[in-house]
């Protein structure tokens, strides 16, 4: 269980933490799923406004399909947990939360490595992809 929402945004994007708005940026929450992955595990809460308001969105069994569509697109799988909770009357946030790395494969999304550096998602340098390949 998701320990209390507010609070966890109250905290701010972080190392662990990304906000997003809606399922309308579903496909960076999941370059950010791969940067935890890569990294130190973390949660990506969505339906948080930029000001750091939690709405929520309406959610729907479709929401649930886009979200296990996006799961293919990992490389290796990653195994992550999705959770909606209610905010609001026909409202929830979703909380996406993913496992650290384990050992040194690297996941990449889209055939895309990334990784977090502080509260930021961002692609991993080929370099660093291809030394922890080797490792």
């Amino acid at each position: 269980m998701t320990p209390s929402l507010p609070r966890l945004i109250a905290k701010g994007e972080s190392a662990t933490l990304e906000l997003k708005r809606s399922t309308g940026e579903l496909r960076q929450a999941m370059q950010t799923v791969c940067a935890f992955a890569n990294g130190q595990g973390g949660r990506v809460i969505i339906g948080v406004k930029p000001s750091g308001e939690l709405v929520g969105q309406q959610v729907s069994e479709q929401t649930f399909h886009e979200i296990a569509a996006q799961r293919d697109r990992f490389e290796p799988p990653i195994e992550f947990e999705v959770e909606s909770v209610a905010v609001a009357p026909g409202r929830s946030a979703l909380v996406l939360t993913v496992a650290g790395a384990r050992d040194s494969v690297p996941f990449t999304f889209d055939g895309r490595a990334f990784e977090r550096l502080g509260n930021t998602t961002r692609k991993m340098a080929q370099e660093r992809y291809e030394t922890l390949l080797l490792e």
